[in-house]
């Protein structure tokens, strides 16, 4: 079966709702998926549980919609809008393309993310004539004209203006950052994403509300949004106060940051 075919099989699938099916079934065992928002899995059972755990989070399927595919040998992308609505009534929607790498009729590399499908350009061999040559009349050489006599203009004198001497700014070191994966639920890119919207440290979180993290995380992306802060504050003020036993009995009750 050639890869068109397997494609089309498994994009209907997926379009269909038959998307951990598709994955069974279409998947090499090694396969390695990864995203630009960091996310990453290393072979099949590690993204198949993933895969798993995320629709066990999702309460509706609203839409699957496929916009277009392209294929240049055995790498395929396939533009996607999804469409998900959580249990705790999260409305999820990303504009995604999914690049992959074929080899043995199975999928060995996923990659997702946003843009444009590819355009693949069909070459087309195209006759070009001889242009004829063109016959090289020789001109004869321009007289010289008599060079023209300049006379040096003095310069105007230059006005010397004084800079007044520069003020000393003293720069204050920033606050050394807090390393935020210590709280459940914060990958490498969340707390990226936070620190660039200056919650860099367990100090910072621990006095932001929840209401406000949500609001972060949708800014960032759709992606982000499926992820609950609830209770990041709390995490991060034990944190902050070193009570480091406290917070690994609080983070033991907890799943992916969720109570």
């Amino acid at each position: 079966m050639s890869i068109k075919k397997k494609l089309d099989n498994l994009d209907k699938m997926i379009v269909d709702g038959l998307i951990i099916d598709a994955f069974d079934r279409y998947f090499d065992d090694q396969v390695v998926t990864h995203s630009d928002s960091g996310d990453r899995s290393k072979n099949k059972a590690q993204k198949r549980e993933w895969l798993v755990k995320f629709f066990s989070l999702i309460q509706k399927v609203n839409r699957v919609e496929l916009h277009g595919q392209a294929i240049t040998g055995n790498v395929t992308h396939s533009k996607f809008t999804f469409e998900f609505t959580t249990t705790w009534g999260a409305n999820l929607v990303w504009k995604e393309i999914i690049r992959r790498t074929w080899k043995d009729g199975k999928v060995i590399d996923e990659y997702y993310y946003e843009g444009e499908l590819p355009k693949v350009k069909e070459e087309k061999k195209v006759a070009q004539k001889a242009t004829p040559k063109k016959k090289v009349v020789k001109k004869a050489p321009a007289k010289k004209a008599a060079p023209k006599k300049v006379v040096a203009q003095k310069a105007p004198a230059k006005k010397v203006v004084q800079k007044a001497a520069p003020k000393k700014v003293v720069k204050r070191a920033p606050a050394k950052p807090d390393d935020l994966k210590k709280i459940e639920g914060i990958g490498p890119k969340i707390a990226q994403i936070l620190t660039d919207a200056g919650i860099p440290t367990f100090a910072k979180l621990a006095a932001t509300k929840p209401a406000k993290l949500k609001e972060i995380l949708a800014a960032a992306g759709n992606r982000f949004k499926m992820h609950n802060p609830a209770t990041w504050p709390e995490q991060a003020k034990l944190a902050k106060a070193g009570k480091w036993d406290e917070l690994k009995k609080l983070q033991d009750k907890l799943d992916g940051g969720r109570r």
